[in-house]
């Protein structure tokens, strides 16, 4: 419970940084932090020494930063998904047991 209550905070306060933002500044900002989300799993799991799907993180990865992208690019919706989506991939990683792909 206490990590969704950090990940309710922790969106709060990035919500807040982006509106101040000017809005080409925002859309790159959002762009970025999705991004940067996709690559950390992957970090993960290059430092879990194969205890993980190395593979699964990658395809997340791509088609979190394809996301990005298209939020960059095209329509702010992809990058409203791509962080919605992020916390289902973040449920399914860590799920009701918090086992997950943070090394311990």
């Amino acid at each position: 419970m206490r990590e969704v209550l950090i990940g309710i905070g922790l969106a709060i306060i990035t919500s807040l940084l982006l509106v101040v933002l000017p809005v080409e500044w925002a859309r790159g900002a959002a762009s970025n932090l999705l991004t940067l989300i996709a690559a950390i799993y992957v970090g993960f799991a290059l430092t879990a020494k194969g205890k993980l799907g190395i593979v699964k993180q990658v395809v997340g990865c791509v088609f979190f930063v394809a996301l990005a992208l298209l939020g960059l690019w095209t329509s702010w919706w992809f990058l409203v998904a791509g962080l919605a989506l992020h916390g289902a991939w973040d449920f399914l990683h860590h799920g009701e047991k918090g086992k997950g792909v943070i090394p311990r």
